[in-house]
């Protein structure tokens, strides 16, 4: 649910690091926006010299716009705006040798629209080439952290395996039976992690497939709650549902893989004796469900990045998971066209606020 797994080859990043600081005294220092303004400059004096009919020099602005890709942050419509602006005055500064006001404007708004169109192309390149470096963020994070988790998960499986070869005729039946359950577990953890990425992949075109039946929250949450007392042995829960039954219209698997996701974040990220709080209450055709816990919190700057596939933010270091549960229940909770909210302080909990249109009659029969 929260931080990014560090690199760990101190070598790699030092190289990383290089070449970004390269790519930024190329593309990113003034002298680049003070070499576009300086053509922008010369052009203008160019056509100021020639006679306003002649256009050529209003063509020319599309230069020092296309120029703005080598900037770190391109402004192509700054320049775009500029240019029309010299345009203009350009065509009143210089006598006309006989031509109407009116068709040396003509020109130079074919010419200015020029500019605007290499001002937009600027901006779409600008935007795809944000784009590719976003995807790419997203795949490094994603190698970096299923390595790490399944690489902890292995070495697990194979120190413990290790340990069973070696001692098998030393090991008392108990011992015996508590490493073949931390095997189990690494086990167990690999094929989580695999199952939430091959979920999040199925995501890609936008779309869930959702069931149309009414599922009782009430129910389910018990249901949930009931399993992993027994699973977890952890932190107890403390369930404030609502008098009547709730039931909303959807997939019962979907949700319930929401709401656990929620709950064993909560878990996580929380000490073994602080209860996880979950309520459910009715307002007017909507169902709200609150998971609260009083664990580690989220730092403010990665609140609004927890729900972003991969993304784990600085309070989840020494946690396992792959930065996909709170993606994978945003996802859910839309297909059913409802809304999370998450509210959390470092060091006081995180509340997970879910809400769901309640099921019409007609779908509870």
């Amino acid at each position: 649910m929260q931080s990014m797994t560090p690199t760990s080859d101190p070598y790699k990043m030092k190289v990383k690091s290089k070449r970004a600081e390269r790519t930024y005294l190329f593309f990113g220092t003034w002298w680049v926006g003070a070499a576009i303004w300086s053509l922008m400059t010369s052009i203008f004096l160019l056509d100021v010299w020639t006679h306003p009919e002649n256009v050529s020099a209003c063509f020319a602005y599309t230069i020092p716009i296309f120029m703005s890709l080598f900037e770190a942050r391109p402004r192509p419509l700054l320049y775009a705006a500029t240019a029309t602006a010299l345009s203009i005055a350009g065509s009143f500064i210089e006598p006309s040798s006989g031509l109407p006001i009116a068709a040396i404007l003509g020109n130079r708004l074919i010419a200015i629209a020029t500019q605007w169109l290499a001002a937009l192309l600027v901006k779409v390149q600008y935007r795809r080439h944000v784009e590719i470096q976003r995807v790419a963020e997203i795949q490094r994070r994603f190698v970096d952290i299923l390595s790490h988790e399944i690489g902890t998960a292995l070495t697990a499986i194979t120190g413990q395996a290790y340990r069973l070869t070696k001692l098998s005729g030393q090991l008392a039946p108990d011992d015996l039976k508590v490493r073949a359950e931390k095997i189990r577990s690494a086990a167990g953890r690999i094929e989580t992690i695999t199952n939430r990425v091959q979920f999040a992949f199925s995501l890609g075109d936008g779309t869930i497939p959702v069931g149309h039946r009414a599922v009782d929250i009430n129910v389910m949450l018990r249901s949930l709650t009931d399993q992993l007392e027994e699973e977890q042995h952890g932190n107890p829960f403390e369930l404030n549902l609502y008098a009547e039954p709730l039931a909303v219209k959807g997939d019962e698997t979907l949700l319930r893989q929401a709401f656990e996701n929620v709950v064993m974040n909560s878990v996580k990220y929380s000490s073994g004796d602080s209860p996880i709080l979950i309520s459910t209450t009715k307002r007017g055709s909507v169902v709200r469900i609150a998971i609260a816990d009083r664990g580690r919190g989220i730092a403010t700057s990665d609140l609004s990045h927890v729900r972003e596939p991969y993304y784990r933010g600085s309070g989840s270091k020494g946690t396992s998971g792959a930065g996909l549960g709170l993606y994978l229940v945003e996802r859910i909770v839309e297909a059913h066209e409802g809304t999370i909210s998450i509210e959390s302080e470092v060091g006081k909990g995180t509340k997970v606020t879910i809400e769901l249109p309640q099921g019409t009659e007609s779908v509870m029969r």
